[in-house]
């Protein structure tokens, strides 16, 4: 299913690397909904 695209993670947000205090922050409110990521460059 994932190949055929038929299934997909539901993504809330990204953040950088260097912002993961307020994707921790973001995470801590309960108010998403899917992944929060931290993008590495």
């Amino acid at each position: 299913m994932i190949a055929a695209g038929k299934f997909r993670p539901v993504m809330d947000s990204e953040f950088a690397l260097e912002d993961a205090a307020l994707a921790h922050a973001r995470m801590e409110t309960s108010g998403h909904v899917g992944k929060i990521v931290l993008k590495v460059e």
